[in-house]
């Protein structure tokens, strides 16, 4: 993670937050910056629109912030209280970077990608000589399409050249325009890729990895100075989780408000795959997924050989039922 880079517009993003924010109210207000679409950010969006948050206290106001290592900044500034993000990785980058975080639930813990390609290619072996689209070097996007080209006999850099485009939604046009010829997806975009006449090549879900996906992060001193708080914000959240899976219309207007997938058809496909196959109903992760992670990051930076998964993760506040 480049801290350096994101500094200024960490501060440009602050003054826009101290603009934005309202008079204090009776209730506990809190930010939560998120910066990935799908993979389970629904969730804390079903929690603020139906009033689970509230129910609890909180009074939750939740931040778009278009780049992982930007939110960890905008965190270390003071200027949000809870992290969203589609994986771990940059908790671990900013663990090494002198800036502790903890993961405090983990929704998914296998990929939640398809790889898509033009229809003109048919097999793994035709990205050969091609180009295909990550979200940015070292974000989970990038680990996952390197581990998919490798177990094709393909060799990123050397057979395949990997370009940095942005989320889900960008590397979508970037395949659509032709810039590219392959990407992973999240589920949320799935749908509609296949609609536009693009190929699902690969389901990624089906490689034997557990992964950390749709993770819920803060600081260790908000885990010391505001238990209470995190405690009510994870009733809300379990309390969200299961709407989410057993209220199917609340779920698909949500889905619909915040993901941009409006149409109906693909917001429900969206809808029954994850929350059957990859939403947890407790958010704990694995320690297999964590050790994946570890390794993925480690394999870039000596310095995470000495982070433990138990310094990664703290799953206090989420009871062993919900409701206790």
């Amino acid at each position: 993670m480049n801290y350096a880079r994101t500094g200024f517009l960490v501060l440009c993003l602050s003054a826009v937050l101290g603009l934005t924010a309202g008079p204090s109210a009776a209730q506990d207000k809190i930010r939560l910056g998120f910066s990935g679409i799908g993979v389970g950010a629904e969730i804390h969006h079903l929690a603020a629109d139906t009033g689970l948050f509230s129910k609890q206290g909180l009074d939750v106001e939740i931040i778009y912030i278009p780049a992982g290592s930007m939110a960890l900044q905008t965190m270390i500034a003071g200027e949000i209280s809870i992290g969203w993000g589609n994986d771990g990785a940059g908790v671990i980058s900013s663990i090494v970077a002198g800036y502790p975080m903890k993961m405090i639930a983990i929704l998914v813990n296998k990929f939640v990608y398809s790889f898509v390609t033009p229809p003109s290619i048919t097999r793994p072996q035709d990205l050969k000589g091609k180009a295909v689209a990550v979200s940015r070097f070292g974000a989970g996007s990038d680990f996952v399409t390197r581990m998919a080209l490798k177990s094709w006999g393909l060799e990123a850099g050397k057979d395949v050249t990997i370009l940095q485009i942005g989320n889900s939604p960008a590397r979508l046009g970037a395949l659509a325009s032709g810039r590219v010829q392959g990407s992973i997806l999240n589920l949320s975009q799935t749908p509609r890729a296949k609609k536009s006449g693009l190929r699902v090549l690969a389901d990624l879900s089906q490689i034997d990895v557990d992964y950390p996906q749709g993770v819920v992060y803060v600081t260790p001193a908000m885990i010391e100075k505001r238990p209470d708080l995190l405690a009510r914000f994870m009733r809300a959240y379990l309390d969200a989780i299961s709407q989410f899976k057993s209220n199917r219309q609340v779920a698909l207007n949500v889905i619909a408000k915040h993901t941009g997938l409006t149409d109906r058809e693909e917001a429900a496909e969206y809808y029954e795959v994850f929350s059957k196959n990859f939403l947890q109903d407790r958010p704990v992760g694995t320690l297999a997924g964590l050790k994946t992670l570890l390794e993925d990051v480690g394999a870039k930076n000596p310095k995470v050989k000495d982070i433990k998964p138990q310094d990664i993760l703290d799953t206090r506040f989420i009871p062993e039922q919900k409701g206790k």
